[in-house]
């Protein structure tokens, strides 16, 4: 990390409905003097930035301010108060924890959250590292519906693979996508992938992902059989081996 610039790397971002348009004036700001916004959802960053005196560079003497920082999908802007301006547009929030949401916060790091809010506002000293700064009243892990451009660089490739692959009856390749050891035999075994999901009434097609962590996803999918419709959800839990995503596990949520 470097330590005099937001040393962090873009990650996928958790919904936030707040905006229709690409600029201030056709955003939907908060109102920080009314208590806006009561809740957010995002990715939770530990960033740590430098202080006083200079707040430059913590190894050319300046004091560090370890920060969480919320990241949401869409930018927001705030009004309210004298240091909020509507004009400026921003995606990440300054959060301030308390004895309570303190260990919560630490716990959660790179994952995905919604908070609940209060003491919304401005930043208006050197201390305040983000446009809006708030102190969190709870916190809890969500999860977060991707689409194609989130899916890049990530996991969610290879379950995307492994789905689509066995909705056309390829059982060799969707069994590529599972760790090594469990292709011999069993479910993910080449033979049986095929055997089940190529006679299928209605080919298995997969709906959408949600990221539940990093390498946590939920998949939402459609089948039928000669007897039934199956809308179902697979909890997937992936493993990176040789720098090379692979599914580890799927435990079905639905029963089927």
């Amino acid at each position: 990390m470097c330590f005099s610039t937001r040393g962090y790397a873009l990650w996928p971002l958790a919904a936030a409905a707040i905006i229709s348009g690409g600029s201030a004036q056709a955003a939907q700001c908060y109102d920080v003097s009314k208590g806006e916004p009561k809740a957010l959802s995002g990715q939770l960053h530990y960033v740590l930035f430098p202080g006083p005196p200079n707040y430059e560079d913590v190894q050319r003497g300046d004091s560090p301010e370890p920060t969480y920082v919320l990241r949401l999908d869409h930018p927001i802007c705030i009004v309210g108060d004298e240091f909020a301006d509507p004009n400026k547009m921003f995606n990440e929030v300054h959060l301030v924890g308390s004895k309570e949401t303190w260990p919560l916060l630490r716990a959660s790091v790179k994952k995905r959250v919604s908070v609940t809010l209060k003491d919304q506002m401005g930043a208006n000293t050197g201390h305040h590292h983000e446009p809006l700064v708030a102190w969190v009243t709870s916190i809890r892990p969500t999860a977060k519906k991707m689409d194609f451009v989130d899916e890049y660089g990530s996991p969610a490739t290879t379950i995307r693979t492994f789905y689509e692959t066995l909705g056309d009856g390829q059982g060799d390749v969707a069994s590529a996508m599972v760790v090594p050891e469990k292709r011999m035999s069993g479910p993910f075994a080449a033979d049986n992938l095929t055997s089940f999901y190529g006679r299928l009434r209605q080919p298995i097609r997969l709906l959408e992902i949600d990221q539940k962590g990093p390498n946590t996803f939920v998949a939402h999918y459609r089948y039928a059989t000669r007897k039934s419709v199956c809308e179902g959800e697979g909890l997937v839990t992936t493993v990176t081996m040789g720098g090379r995503n692979y599914i580890e596990s799927i435990k079905a949520l639905k029963g089927c």
